[in-house]
């Protein structure tokens, strides 16, 4: 009998764990939605959170948020506009939230008069058609504005950097959103407390125009205009970012680095070796980058007289610039200096020296 009451005792404990694993019950409710509490993202981001795999075709997702009837723009409350831009996908229990079609958190619309909140405040109710308890979830969900680039222009530094020239007509950037496909239903605009932007710097949709007239009025010296551009959506700020547009008589060429983020240029184009050594250089820079073209040795002086190379040891690569010179035992001590020219690929030349001291041993 004993043993009897032992043995209905642990099939007792066997099926009530069994039950807690199939069923997924926790004192009557739903298995939590297993969520975080909040979730930071940039404006034209995707954000892709899982639900419990538990969750079965006889759990339901009822969404909703706090403050649903907040008018936000002409079409949306914040209810209606979280329902677009929150999809609650039951195949793959995935909840997918699209940030451009929200705004940033905290922007403030003129157009409206309207403030989004600190954090979009959507509520995820999942209900059970089996009895269980519902299970309800907070999700705090911030947005911060997305960065501005510029097409075919590196993008990496804080600071756009975009460069053009005096000579080039109808000067133009292409403005685009990190995350964003289509930039061009945005409203752009210069942010009037910022910069020396003038008449001659324009925007137009989604693209910056540069006229003729812009930068030094005689052409001769190299201009910068320091810009903060802004992309609005229904009056909504949705991403920023600063520029030094520089407009230059000629393109930059030299050997050397250029601290972008500062706009600084360090020359290294003189170096000592020893006689008889190889030697490789690193590759110039070239501003702006659009226009390399090709490089190519057009002199070489020694102790400023003219040199012949008539064992081509020297050598440049006409596609990156790099200058090469091979092992010898034919150079004698002194200066060499390379005259060095690039033709840009819209046709105009620029040059440089590059000099090598050779020292004897």
């Amino acid at each position: 009998m004993k043993n009897l009451s032992i043995l209905k005792l642990s099939g007792m404990f066997l099926f009530i764990a069994t039950a807690c694993n199939k069923e997924y019950i926790t004192n009557g409710y739903l298995a939590p939605l297993g969520l975080p509490d909040s979730v930071s993202s940039v404006y034209g981001d995707t954000i892709r959170l899982q639900l419990p795999s538990e969750y079965d075709d006889k759990v339901s997702i009822e969404l909703n948020v706090n403050h649903p009837g907040q008018q936000v723009d002409k079409d949306h409350s914040l209810l209606q506009l979280v329902k677009e831009a929150v999809e609650i996908d039951r195949k793959s229990n995935q909840v997918t939230i699209y940030t451009d079609k929200l705004y940033p958190t905290n922007a403030f619309s003129e157009e409206f008069q309207n403030q989004i909140p600190s954090y979009y405040p959507v509520v995820l109710t999942a209900n059970s058609s089996t009895g269980l308890k519902p299970i309800t979830k907070t999700l705090k969900v911030a947005i911060a504005p997305s960065k501005i680039y510029i097409k075919n222009v590196e993008n990496k530094t804080a600071v756009l950097l975009p460069f053009g020239l005096y000579s080039e007509k109808n000067k133009s950037f292409d403005l685009a959103i990190e995350g964003l496909a289509d930039p061009t239903k945005l409203n752009y605009s210069f942010a009037s407390d910022y910069g020396n932007q003038d008449a001659n710097i324009s925007l137009n949709n989604n693209q910056l125009l540069v006229s003729d007239a812009a930068g030094d009025k005689d052409k001769k010296k190299e201009f910068i205009y320091t810009l903060r551009t802004n992309a609005r959506k229904n009056g909504y700020l949705v991403a920023t970012r600063d520029m030094k547009l520089t407009i230059l008589p000629d393109p930059s060429f030299f050997y050397g680095i250029y601290y972008e983020q500062y706009d600084l240029k360090v020359i290294y184009n003189r170096f000592v070796i020893a006689l008889g050594n190889a030697f490789t250089s690193d590759a110039p820079i070239f501003n702006p980058e659009k226009y390399r073209g090709t490089f190519k040795i057009k002199e070489i002086l020694k102790d400023n007289a003219s040199f012949t190379d008539k064992d081509a040891l020297f050598s440049i690569n006409t596609q990156t610039g790099v200058i090469s010179l091979k092992k010898n035992g034919s150079l004698d001590a002194g200066e060499y200096k390379l005259k060095i020219e690039t033709t840009a690929n819209n046709g105009l030349t620029a040059s440089t020296d590059f000099t090598l001291l050779m020292s004897p041993q």
